[in-house]
């Protein structure tokens, strides 16, 4: 059972109910946007980072449930800010603050759309990490939110600001391979497997209720806990949903598709060893939209070679030849002899990432339609990956119709669209 003195100690009442009534001052164009980085451990370093280079910005608060981290995370934020940065345990405080104009969320992926919908009631812009949501139900509350609440959010598919990976878009969009048909995207990324641990005790310093969060209660692993949680359903999506959207991402953006692909399959395994895991370690995917494209994405994390040199990357095929990239290049080829084409040399990774800096952009010019990434497009990439799972884990052949987000007349693949949330942590309906 959960602990009753944690219980008491975060609130019983569930957060959001007020925010809603008023919103927080929006940044002007000359104006510093004051932001708080949620989720301090892994990407959230990145964030604050990023955010510590871009002029307008000022990383003011850090939060997270782990004590333990908020030293190191102090130290990294002044060295690069030259200031020294509040701290928070709970996201509901951080949301309270009025002095906060934006937030960076950088949480599990069960945390993603329920952080962001909060936010988006409590008047904040918010910057969120992939994929959007950890189910496709609560994905299209996070759109319902930033629509109503007429709120910047950007989705962190960073790629897309990529100057690189842009012009690859444009070649693609220009025709210049024929008509596209089909997409194929790896993600070989080898991991070690997953020792099983011994449940136990919560660290100290480890508010382990609220990192739950709407996740089902269930006693402290730490073979679950940090990064871990990828690999396990209640809290992550599997390597389909960790490195997955940004070659879906990248993947609809080539093929203009704004709408959710009609027939799914899914297969793999938990393979070459046992593991504590329950998401596959390999695992093929195709995706077919209604005008006949098709998504091709397979998973490797087991020891692999690359495919023509791409570990992590795409293909793009056309009529009259293919394009390949690994995020840091591109190059095409042409007809039966594979003839050489344009191509894009490796570009740095510059800091800030342009990513980060078309959010600021967005947020001080309250400009929606200027973000590379909305929350829309975020909805989009994030489903492909949860029908991909529910492919998966379903066994089975899936028909999905794009406009009802439903599975017509498929009970048991419906039942993996949305989740039971625990209370408090409740995703609001309406938003």
């Amino acid at each position: 059972m959960p602990n009753p003195s944690r219980r008491v100690f975060l609130g019983a009442a569930p957060a959001g109910v007020a925010w809603a009534q008023g919103a927080a001052s929006r940044p002007g164009p000359n104006d510093r946007v004051n932001l708080a980085v949620v989720g301090i451990r892994g990407r959230g370093k990145d964030h604050i980072r990023n955010f510590a280079k871009i002029p307008h910005a000022r990383v003011d608060t850090l939060c997270d449930v782990d004590e333990r981290l908020w030293p190191e995370a102090a130290e990294l934020a002044e060295q690069a800010t030259g200031q020294r940065p509040r701290f928070q345990g709970d996201l509901r405080r951080v949301l309270d603050d009025k002095s906060i104009d934006a937030v960076s969320l950088a949480l599990p992926n069960h945390w993603h759309a329920l952080a962001c919908v909060w936010a988006c009631q409590a008047g904040k812009d918010v910057y969120l990490e992939k994929p959007g949501s950890h189910n496709l139900w609560e994905g299209r509350k996070t759109v319902e939110a930033a629509n109503k609440y007429n709120r910047i959010v950007q989705i962190g598919t960073q790629y897309r600001s990529r100057p690189g990976i842009r012009a690859a878009m444009d070649f693609l969009h220009a025709g210049k391979l024929g008509k596209l048909y089909m997409v194929r995207a790896v993600v070989f990324r080898p991991r070690e497997r997953l020792e099983r641990r011994a449940e136990a005790p919560a660290p100290n310093g480890v508010a382990y209720d609220l990192w739950l969060g709407p996740a089902p209660w269930r006693p402290f692993n730490p073979g679950r806990f940090h990064y871990n949680w990828h690999w396990f359903w209640d809290t992550g999506n599997g390597e389909t949903g960790n490195n997955g959207p940004h070659a879906m991402d990248l993947a609809r953006w080539a093929l203009h598709k704004y709408e959710h692909p009609a027939r799914i399959q899914s297969m793999g395994g938990l393979d070459g060893w046992d593991s504590f895991q329950e998401t596959p370690n390999s695992q093929i995917s195709v995706l077919e939209y209604a005008g006949g494209e098709r998504v091709q994405l397979e998973v490797r994390n087991l020891y692999t070679n690359a495919e023509d040199g791409v570990g992590e990357g795409l293909f793009f095929y056309g009529s009259e030849g293919w394009m390949r990239t690994n995020y840091g290049s591109w190059a095409t080829f042409f007809g039966r002899k594979h003839e050489p084409g344009p191509a894009g040399a490796p570009e740095p990774r510059p800091l800030p990432e342009p990513h980060f800096e078309n959010f600021l952009h967005a947020v001080r010019t309250r400009n929606r339609d200027l973000l590379h990434a909305r929350i829309e497009e975020g909805h989009l990439t994030s489903a492909m990956c949860h029908l991909a799972n529910i492919a998966y884990r379903t066994r089975r052949t899936l028909v999905f119709q794009s406009d009802r987000e439903e599975f017509p007349g498929d009970a048991e693949a419906n039942s993996y669209l949305r989740r039971r949330y625990r209370y408090p942590y409740v995703m609001p309906d309406p938003v």
